[in-house]
């Protein structure tokens, strides 16, 4: 494969993971405000510390996973971003 061809590819596939990556986190950001509704919810007086406790892990999950996919995210619009510039100056 030719450096173009390579390119081509590499920004191909950025192009489409980045938009998979997108969806995933705004479903991910989504999630968390619903875990933090519920948090709200929860902080009712009544409620044990045993489920403040429980009320944590999702929140934490939630916010490693968000976090996790904007670093993918990052990494992947480098590499399409080098892809781009590649096959800019293969053209020019």
């Amino acid at each position: 494969m030719s450096l173009q061809e390579d390119a081509t590819a590499a920004l191909d596939w950025a192009t489409t993971r980045q938009q998979e990556l997108e969806a995933e986190l705004a479903t991910a950001q989504q999630m968390q405000r619903l875990v933090e509704a519920k948090m709200a919810e929860l902080q009712h007086p009544k409620c044990e510390n045993r489920r403040a406790q429980e009320r944590e892990v999702p929140h934490r999950f939630v916010s490693l996973r968000i976090s996790a996919l904007d670093k993918e995210l990052t990494e992947v619009r480098r590499v399409k971003c080098l892809a781009e510039q590649t096959l800019a100056g293969a053209g020019a």
